[in-house]
């Protein structure tokens, strides 16, 4: 492990704020949690959760904490999923599930808009899971213009299913067929959503997170190619300098370490860098976590 990771030990020599922060949204609160040192870093990373999270996290907190020892704030954020204020667990299942993926974009979107009237030379996103999609979409929708602050992407673990794989799943475990949701014969159904087993969500929200764009926009020739979790991680040699770290144990997304490599071989800019923890898993736990951290700092000038 390199010397400049001696993590946590640095904090008791430096004067650290971290204080919770509140934005408002549309009707509702959101909430965050802004790391600072006494004399502000030039540089912040923006953290967020994976699938219905948040940002008290054990992986978010560390993350966090190990990167103010290394001389960078942080912002780590709580996506409300429509919820005022949302508390620091994870969403229930037991609801009807209305939120939508595009309107996380937005909360992303405003956290951004926060970070940089504080003032920043360098902006990093970190994103875990499906946090990693909502950077990607958060990012690819800016103007080059608004892009420019932005440094460079960390997606940890992040999610790699196809439209067409969830579409076979559903079929199978369900005997759904999610195309009749794209075709407006299904309103509302109990299914399996982000995790949660015989969830009532309604096929908009459903659509919103799974199918994740509206496929009018693109030229005829890719009409037919739903830009969904995976499709989204072929088009990541568009994007700015990107940093993708897997788990080799990950059994969530298992998937996504070869896709990324596939990717990564076509990258001509070569804007992409792959990186695979041997022996964690999803949540990168444990001793892996010091493996994760050094991938990070070291590529955060």
């Amino acid at each position: 492990m390199k010397n400049f990771l001696i993590i946590f030990l640095v904090l008791f020599s430096i004067h650290i704020s971290a204080e919770p922060v509140e934005i408002k949204y549309n009707s509702i609160v959101l909430n965050g949690f802004y790391s600072s040192q006494s004399e502000k870093s030039k540089s912040i990373a923006i953290i967020l959760h994976g699938t219905r999270g948040h940002q008290n996290l054990e992986l978010m907190t560390s993350l966090r904490d190990s990167l103010l020892s290394n001389g960078v704030d942080s912002l780590t954020i709580n996506l409300s999923y429509g919820i005022n204020n949302r508390i620091n667990d994870f969403l229930s299942c037991d609801i009807e599930h209305e939120h939508k993926q595009s309107d996380s974009q937005d909360e992303i979107n405003l956290w951004y808009e926060y970070i940089k009237k504080i003032g920043y030379e360098k902006i990093y996103l970190i994103g875990h899971s499906r946090g990693g999609l909502d950077i990607i979409n958060f990012y690819e929708s800016l103007d080059s213009k608004y892009q420019k602050p932005i440094n460079s992407m960390f997606l940890l673990a992040p999610i790699s299913e196809t439209w067409k794989s969830s579409v076979d799943r559903y079929k199978e475990n369900y005997n759904i067929d999610l195309n009749d949701l794209v075709n407006k014969k299904i309103k509302k159904l109990k299914v399996n959503f982000l995790g949660c087993e015989d969830a009532t969500v309604y096929s908009d929200s459903f659509l919103d997170y799974y199918l994740l764009d509206d496929e009018s926009r693109f030229p005829d020739s890719d009409r037919k190619r739903f830009f969904n979790n995976g499709l989204k991680l072929h088009l990541l040699n568009t994007l700015g300098k990107v940093y993708v770290i897997t788990a080799s144990e990950d059994t969530v997304v298992p998937n996504t370490y070869g896709i990324v490599k596939d990717v990564t071989t076509k990258d001509k800019e070569k804007n992409i860098e792959l990186h695979q923890v041997d022996g964690a898993d999803h949540f990168f736990r444990d001793f892996y976590f010091d493996d994760l951290v050094e991938i990070i700092v070291e590529r955060i000038n």
